[in-house]
């Protein structure tokens, strides 16, 4: 407060001259007694004391070393009835984090409270400092660290832990300080914030070799522990496919191998690749024709460890329901089948397509109601007429998970073609064949986590492209956080920790208890909407 900044001699204009002598000549008498050493320290203190008592006022510099009339120290009265002066009390510790060092008093505080900032943690600090010349001149160091907790801290010297400060300053500064303590000025002041989320003390993120080559929108599944990235697209104003296939053998640290496997029969993006088993399956996807515009195929392959790729459409005639791409698909083991539902398409006349109410009238306008099934055994599609997703949808994120011991095939999240980003979240229950609501995500949008990612029965949610309230795209919409849903309480969680790198059309894989997220992209929409492709590879840990 700014009364107390006044220095010794400066006394309040409202006090009166018989005041004012009256104490002035108690000090020069305790100090004559003092430089005699007739009298100790204590008796001194104890009459200066009795005498501010007897006016209401706290004694100046209880507890301190010794001082002479012309030192530069600051004395502090209580701000109530004086002006006070730079020399803070020792006082007792009041809230969290507080910890003292210094002589005890039973001074109240100082207001002369001087904040700063710790450039490490951003904890505002308080600091109160006694500053003396001369021979013996004693320092106390009073630094608050206010960090949001509730709980209080202080020194433990033998002191009260809540209402008396250390008995040693030197002491506690040294030695006996807990983690909130105040670093030496210079050093960072460690803090006791929280900086854990409910996932756990062992959840993160860290970086895995990066993909050899910047790709985004690819296909993925997971083979003999080994994730699978095939197809996509590079980087560029136009998406033009590619055919090259990676698989990806995980290491500890991140520090896993990327190998170059056989081509894709098809070059193709956006395709939905679902993992059955030991082998991994392609879905759809766009091409790129010798001529003319990119579009939807119907295309069915299939990987296999060891064998490679099978182009299942060249040699059966076997295909999708309708040409798509961004599709989402999962296969559900009880039934052992593969469940594909929604995705753009390229059947623009087909009764369950919709464009939204957009006019548009190209391929790129328009996605699907359908939900279809395909036998994995019999390579076949088994059924094209299921109980149709409430909301078409490209890009949904698929998960297959267990509630009330039944099976149940979340699609959540995507975009309605150029209408926008949706937050829609539906369950599907294979046995009733009916989709119900469930709670929405946390903002509309699509996740780059679209292959079933799902750990220990939760699905996790990371990064992707979202908007609200019909806000206009931009880079900024790209994010890079992860939420987890439990789909048995049917509640998300945003608190979990984020990977740091905004991208969507990531490739994304569950090995080992841990989901791995391949590449992706940002667009650039100011300039001429540029796909700028990245390579960055990363793992989460629940």
């Amino acid at each position: 407060m700014g009364e107390n900044d006044d220095r010794v001699g400066e006394h309040d204009s409202g006090m009166s001259e018989g005041e004012q002598s009256s104490k002035g000549r108690s000090r020069r008498g305790l100090l004559a007694l003092l430089a005699a050493g007739t009298v100790g320290a204590g008796l001194g203190v104890a009459a200066l004391s009795e005498r501010f008592d007897g006016e209401g006022d706290s004694p100046p510099g209880a507890g301190t070393d010794e001082r002479s009339e012309n030192t530069s120290a600051s004395e502090s009265d209580e701000p109530s009835e004086t002006t006070g002066t730079d020399e803070p009390s020792a006082t007792t510790a009041t809230t969290s984090g507080l910890t003292e060092t210094g002589t005890p008093t039973t001074d109240t505080p100082s207001q002369t409270d001087t904040p700063t900032t710790d450039d490490a943690t951003g904890a505002e600090t308080s600091t109160e400092s006694d500053t003396s010349s001369g021979t013996g001149a004693a320092t106390d160091t009073e630094t608050r660290s206010e960090t949001g907790t509730e709980s209080e801290t202080s020194t433990e010297t033998g002191a009260s832990t809540t209402a008396t400060p250390a008995e040693s300053g030197t002491e506690t500064a040294a030695t006996d300080a807990p983690p909130e303590t105040d670093a030496p000025e210079g050093t960072e002041t460690p803090t006791t914030t929280d900086t854990e989320t409910s996932t756990g003390p062992a959840s993160q993120w860290r970086s895995e070799t990066p993909l050899p080559l910047a790709h985004s929108d690819a296909g993925g599944g997971v083979v003999d522990g080994r994730l699978l990235y095939f197809g996509g697209f590079d980087s560029g104003v136009d998406t033009n496919a590619v055919a090259q296939t990676f698989t990806y053998e995980p290491a500890e640290a991140g520090e896993g191998t990327w190998t170059r496997v056989e081509d894709l029969p098809k070059a193709v993006w956006g395709p939905c690749g679902v993992t059955v088993e030991n082998r991994v399956y392609s879905f759809g996807g766009v091409s790129n024709p010798a001529e003319g515009e990119n579009e939807p195929t119907d295309d069915i392959f299939v990987y296999e460890s060891g064998e490679g790729w099978r182009n299942l459409t060249a040699e059966s005639g076997v295909r999708c329901p309708y040409p798509n791409w961004a599709m989402g698909g999962i296969y559900d083991p009880e039934s052992r089948l593969v469940y594909c539902v929604g995705g753009g398409t390229g059947d623009t006349d087909a009764e369950t397509a919709t464009n939204h109410g957009t006019g548009g009238t190209t391929h790129w306008s328009f996605d699907e109601h359908r939900l279809w099934t395909f036998d994995p055994e019999a390579e076949e599609v088994v059924d094209d007429s299921l109980a149709q997703l409430p909301e078409a949808k490209r890009w949904p994120t698929v998960a297959r998970v267990v509630v009330d011991g039944r099976t149940k095939i979340h699609a959540l999240g995507g975009v309605k073609s150029t209408a926008g980003s949706t937050d829609s979240n539906f369950r599907y229950d294979p046995v009733d064949d009916e989709w119900e609501a469930a709670t929405p995500t946390p903002i509309p949008g699509h996740y780059a986590t679209t292959d079933n990612p799902v750990i220990d029965n939760q699905l996790y949610l990371s990064h992707g492209l979202f908007r609200e309230n019909g806000e206009s795209l931009s880079v900024d919409s790209f994010r890079s956080f992860c939420h987890r849903y439990d789909p048995v309480a049917d509640e998300f969680d945003t608190s979990l920790p984020d990977e740091g790198t905004p991208r969507v059309g990531c490739v994304d894989a569950v090995i080992d208890g841990r989901l791995y997220t391949v590449a992706g992209h940002v667009k650039r929409y100011d300039q001429q909407g540029y796909h700028d492709c990245m390579s960055v590879s990363s793992s989460f840990e629940p």
